[in-house]
Parts: C-alpha cells; sequence; structure tokens
C-alpha cells in the first residue's frame, strides 16, 4: 500500500502539469512514432542483407550502433522538448509545443553529441551483458544503475544551464549528490502504479488472442485492437509524466524550491539513504 500510496501521489501531482498542458504529450506520441519506424528500417535491413542469420557479419554493429545512436537522439530531442514545456509551466508561464521544438533545434548539437554518449554507453553495456555470466550480468546492472543517477539532470542542465554535455554530467552527478546523497535507493516508482493501470489492456490483448483461437476474427480484432490502444495511450501518458517529474526533481535540485503543483513530501522523499 505504501508503494502504491507514493506512486498515486507522484502520478497525481505530475498529471497536474499535464493537465495544463496537454500538447506536452505530442513529444513522446512523435518520438514513438519516430522510433518505430527507425526499428522497422532496421529490422529490414537486417532481414534484406542477412545480418539476422548472421549475428557476426561485419557490418552488423555498425548498423546496430546507427539504430542506437538514432534513438537515442530521437528520444533525447524529444525529451528535450517536453522538458522544456515542463520547466515553462513549473515556473508559472504558458508554454506551446513550438517553445519546446525551437529550444530542441537550439541545443541540436548537445543533443547529437549526448546521443552519441548515451549510445556508445548503451552499446557496450549491452555487449558485455551478452557475453557475461549471471554475476557478470549484475555486476553491469549495478554499472547501469550508477550511469543513470550520474546522468538523471543530464538534459535540464545542459539546455538550461548553457554548458558541454561533459560538464552536464558532472553537474548532473554534483547535483545528486548534493541534494539526495551518494549511497541512495529509489523511492518513487510511478512504473508500479501504471503496471496496474496495464492490466485491463493486457487481459483484452489475452481475450483477443483465445478469439482469434476459437475462431472469432470480428471479436479478435474488437479486443484485440483495444488492448493494443490503450497500452500505447497508457505508455505515452507514462513517459510524459516521468519526464515532467524528472524536471520537477531538477529544479528542487538546483534552485532548492519546491516547484509549483508538486508537494514538498514527494520531491524530497524521491530517494532515501540506503540501508545497510
Amino acid at each position: 500500500m505504501e508503494t502504491f500510496n507514493r506512486s498515486y501521489q507522484l502520478v497525481k501531482e505530475s498529471f497536474s502539469v499535464l493537465r495544463k498542458d496537454k500538447e506536452i504529450l505530442l513529444f513522446p506520441i512523435i518520438s514513438g512514432a519516430v522510433g518505430l519506424i527507425l526499428f522497422a528500417f532496421i529490422a529490414i535491413s537486417s532481414f534484406s542483407l542477412g545480418f539476422l542469420e548472421d549475428a557476426g557479419n561485419i557490418l552488423f554493429l555498425p548498423l546496430l550502433f546507427l539504430y542506437y545512436l538514432a534513438s537515442y537522439f530521437v528520444i533525447i530531442f524529444f525529451n528535450t522538448g517536453l522538458v522544456t514545456c515542463a520547466n515553462i509551466r513549473m515556473n508559472g508561464g504558458d508554454p506551446k509545443f513550438s517553445d519546446g521544438i525551437n529550444n530542441a533545434v537550439k541545443h541540436i548539437g548537445k543533443i547529437f553529441v549526448w546521443a552519441l554518449i548515451s549510445a556508445t554507453v548503451g552499446m557496450i553495456l549491452r555487449r558485455l551483458s551478452e557475453r557475461s555470466g549471471w554475476l557478470g550480468r549484475i555486476i553491469l546492472g549495478i554499472v547501469g544503475m550508477a550511469w543513470g543517477l550520474l546522468t538523471f539532470f543530464v538534459i535540464p542542465v545542459m539546455i538550461f544551464e548553457n554548458i558541454s554535455v561533459i560538464d552536464s554530467i558532472r553537474r548532473s552527478g554534483a547535483l545528486f549528490r548534493k541534494t539526495w546523497g551518494e549511497n541512495v535507493v529509489g523511492q518513487f516508482s510511478m512504473g508500479f502504479f501504471f503496471f496496474l493501470l496495464s492490466i485491463p489492456g493486457i487481459i483484452a490483448i489475452v481475450v483477443g488472442i483465445l478469439s482469434m483461437m476459437g475462431g472469432s476474427f470480428p471479436l479478435m480484432l474488437i479486443f484485440f485492437g483495444a488492448g493494443v490502444l490503450y497500452l500505447v495511450m497508457l505508455t505515452i501518458v507514462s513517459s510524459s509524466l516521468n519526464v515532467i517529474f524528472t524536471t520537477a526533481l531538477y529544479n528542487y535540485a538546483s534552485k532548492g524550491v519546491v516547484p509549483q503543483g508538486f508537494s514538498e513530501q514527494a520531491i524530497k522523499g524521491a530517494w532515501k539513504t540506503r540501508s545497510h
């Protein structure tokens, strides 16, 4: 119940920002659509060139890295726009979708560099994980979590403090340690709340599959289509709220002030000291 109450509180407070600026939803929608196009391109290219049959092909890794780079770039670009709009709202302004896009374009060089670094780290961790045993995967998982905490505020730092990507990584880590300390564990998780919300969609998809197996194609279309559409919409809202909350945490970490629409309990309690 404590986990559910905390998740619900974070969703409710983040949704208060989203409710005022529904155009924020356009950022994950476009990002997701472009991401699907990129995935389709890499899948078709891999299949056409025989990479799926021969993963050791010398061209496979460069193509995979380009996919990583493009995917990270798209995600970071549109997250930059979302962070921009959320920050304007939290500081008393009335943002427009164009404000986010314009700011993302303004910082496109930094976005590319950050995407390049993210893609490189992500691919290295992935390749090492594939070649490691269970202990190695646990260690790499811890390394990945540490990297995630170190770079948690890179996007808002990069676009609001006008410093280089490398300096943004350092600044992000410094803000995190200064505000919440070094030995911490996550207190917030919107994922639990949205997992519960996803259950009806999962049930609808299962019913659709069973309907198809039972020979009822119309019922399959109705239930399967409704379930997929519901989960897609839920994913869009969830990703938007996560970025909004990250922006709220950055405002608190950098200014020491709880942003409009959020409670002090939610912001200060985002992380807690790890117990030994």
